[in-house]
């Protein structure tokens, strides 16, 4: 019997205990070790943000892997120690045979501590209440959406919150009175998937007056004046900001030994293996490389990851086919009108992505509802 433990309990985690469960012997024992126990797809804060859905109805408790032969171990990982592929956490010790890290990602330190109230982090859940609030208050002034630092969780987001927040001040008459910006340190909206993808996401922003201003590294947030500062020396005022973080490593994979100096674990490209022996790394806690910097920090990324993954500890365990990744991954981009347009390519294609955009219609949309709803209840319904 094989034990084998999966580290974290995000999109790369849970694809990774599916597949296990689905290739594995049924007595070999899978345990999953997460510090929260819910998941939700990250799109579906926007929809709490914009009204359309509350959160809770896209949660989904991840008490329920049992149901699919799947251990859950509600707890904090302290030290990670992949040599004996063993992890003290605050509920105890744990050893497999096999590990898959897929820890995620934390936020900048320093960008979180310009952050809070009116500036709130657009990606933590726990501030949505506030961000709702302010909306519902909000007559007069900018609404500043600012990608503090890159690399970043799921690229389109920013833009996305951006567009429906223009389409909910436009759906309460307040759109004139309330200016919309979008601040990015890039060059482009989405560098990662292109200039013709990041041309097109630009087009339609200004199409709703929702100024981008690219090149722009906050420097300063003041929340008594309520300004944005850049290092350009230039700054723009707000009445409400949503701020995005960098993404940074959590403390416990850069301290795990299977990282890099930057913090981030670089695994294989294809198969996602680490230098240490049955141990593989997927999702946001890696930094794995493309002509583009690197792979998109994004759910359909960590979950392709997961699988590949995987399969290859399975194969290692007790023989089999092997996987590999081959770059090839998309993003939705949602618009107003429940609208949604695909950046669907090969990441991995060189001398750059390989992407194209297919455009926008409500049927993508509903694919995308879709979409969530079937990882919902395929890995914890």
């Amino acid at each position: 019997m094989a034990r084998v433990l999966v580290l974290g309990g995000g999109f790369g985690g849970l694809a990774s205990a599916a597949e296990l469960r689905r290739t594995l012997p049924a007595e070999d024992e899978i345990t999953v070790v997460a510090s929260s126990d819910r998941f939700f797809v990250g799109f579906a804060k926007l929809w709490d943000l914009a009204g359309i859905r509350p959160l809770a109805e896209g949660s989904r408790s991840l008490e329920n892997l049992r149901r699919h032969g799947i251990e859950f171990h509600h707890a904090e990982i302290t030290h990670i120690d992949a040599a004996t592929r063993t992890v003290e956490t605050t509920e105890g010790t744990l050893t497999g045979d096999g590990m898959i890290v897929a820890l995620g990602a934390g936020y900048r330190p320093d960008h979180t501590a310009m952050l809070g109230a009116p500036a709130y982090n657009l990606y933590d859940a726990a501030e949505l209440p506030g961000i709702r609030g302010s909306l519902e208050q909000l007559d007069s002034g900018r609404v500043l959406v600012s990608i503090l630092g890159a690399p970043y969780p799921c690229p389109p987001a920013p833009y996305e919150a951006a567009l429906l927040v223009d389409e909910w001040l436009r759906a309460r008459g307040r759109r004139d009175q309330v200016d919309v910006a979008v601040s990015t340190p890039q060059p482009l909206t989405l560098p990662v998937a292109g200039p013709d993808a990041s041309g097109y996401l630009a087009d339609r922003l200004a199409e709703r007056d929702v100024t981008v201003l690219t090149e722009h590294e906050v420097q300063d947030i003041d929340h008594d004046t309520r300004t944005a500062t850049f290092t350009d020396g230039t700054s723009v005022s707000w009445q409400l900001l949503l701020g995005v973080p960098a993404a940074a490593p959590p403390v416990v994979v850069a301290e795990s030994g299977l990282a890099e100096p930057s913090g981030w674990i670089h695994p294989s490209r294809h198969s996602f293996a680490t230098g240490a022996e049955r141990v593989y790394a997927v999702g946001d806690c890696t930094a794995v490389p493309t002509a583009a910097a690197q792979l998109p920090k994004a759910g359909v990324f960590a979950e392709a990851a997961g699988t590949v993954a995987a399969t290859n500890l399975a194969a290692d365990l007790h023989g089999g086919d092997r996987a590999s990744f081959d770059g090839q991954g998309y993003c939705f981009l949602e618009l107003p009108g429940q609208q949604v347009a695909t950046v669907r390519g090969n990441f991995y294609s060189e001398p750059k992505p390989d992407v194209r955009l297919t455009p926008p219609d409500h049927e993508s949309f509903l694919a995308k509802q879709r979409w969530e709803t079937e990882r919902l209840e395929s890995w914890l319904g």
